[in-house]
């Protein structure tokens, strides 16, 4: 048990690790524009967020992918956008 519980530690960093990677590249995605990349990141973050522990990340995350693949109006998208880039500053941060 301890093995499987230290595998899931390192997992566990290598995501937080991602993360902060992730926020540089929304902190550049959103204000361009790029809902491409920034869906790609919100799917990979939604689906792991929950995996990880950090359920409020991907909650932000599935919501933002939600309202992208909707074409929600900028002001959703906006309002969205800063939720998870909150969410995801905090995990970043360690808090």
């Amino acid at each position: 048990m301890a093995e499987f519980d230290d595998r899931m530690a390192a997992l566990r960093d290598r995501f937080i690790a991602q993360t902060a990677q992730d926020l540089e590249r929304l902190r550049a995605g959103i204000p361009a524009r790029d809902w491409i990349d920034v869906r790609d990141i919100c799917h990979r973050l939604s689906g792991r967020g929950g995996m990880f522990g950090f359920p409020e990340l991907g909650d932000a995350a599935r919501a933002l992918e939600e309202s992208i693949d909707r074409g929600d109006a900028l002001q959703v998208l906006d309002r969205l956008s800063d939720q998870l880039l909150a969410e995801a500053e905090r995990l970043a941060q360690g808090r």
